[in-house]
């Protein structure tokens, strides 16, 4: 069993990422309804086949899973952990805060809705390193919990309202221009918001 590192899609540019099923690691919120990621897997099988892939073997073997994962970042300036899926807990967390820390290198992309999970880690006393970048992921109706002030992303829905402040910066819409300007997600601070449209 292999775990599937995607090679990159339009959106995302050539930048490598390691994705789970939507859904099954994700929270119970309005955007499960509109996920566009298990639209995806529905509509293409043998992207849905790699995803439960990944999660049996992170299940199943879990040294094994890390060590492809790691092996992926290892090669890579730049990383995303979950195109599709969400951060299954607090576990998981802490070997990717241990695998960025170990590979400084390369710069890594996180969105997340599991706030708690983040902040637990946060408050007693964990470190994320700085080329591990954790972004807040918000919802129209979703109660962000935020005491760090960690980076957010936001929606700009079809109607155009929008969770977002007024001065949020703008997502350009591919991940490997910004990370080449040193722009976008890559470069947020704490307290700061990016916005990018629904899709």
């Amino acid at each position: 069993m292999t775990v599937s590192i995607s090679r990159g899609n339009k959106k995302m540019g050539d930048i490598p990422s390691v994705s789970l099923p939507a859904l099954i690691t994700c929270i119970s919120c309005l955007c499960n309804a509109k996920c566009y990621a298990e639209k995806i897997a529905r509509l293409r099988p043998n992207v849905r086949a790699a995803y439960l892939n990944n999660l049996k073997i992170l299940h199943n073997d879990p040294e094994e899973y890390w060590r492809e994962v790691e092996a992926a970042i290892m090669l890579s300036r730049f990383f995303r952990f979950h195109v599709s899926g969400d951060i299954p807990d607090a576990d998981y967390f802490n070997k990717m805060v241990e695998v960025a820390g170990r590979n400084d290198h390369c710069q890594i992309l996180c969105f997340t809705k599991k706030y708690d999970l983040v902040n637990d880690f946060l408050a007693n006393s964990g470190e994320i390193p700085q080329n591990l970048h954790v972004l807040f992921s918000g919802w129209a109706g979703l109660k962000m919990n935020n005491p760090f002030g960690l980076p957010e992303a936001h929606v700009r829905y079809r109607d155009g309202s929008t969770t977002a402040i007024a001065k949020a910066k703008e997502c350009g819409g591919n991940c490997t221009e910004c990370a080449k300007t040193d722009g976008g997600c890559w470069t947020l601070h704490n307290g700061e918001q990016i916005v990018f449209n629904e899709h």
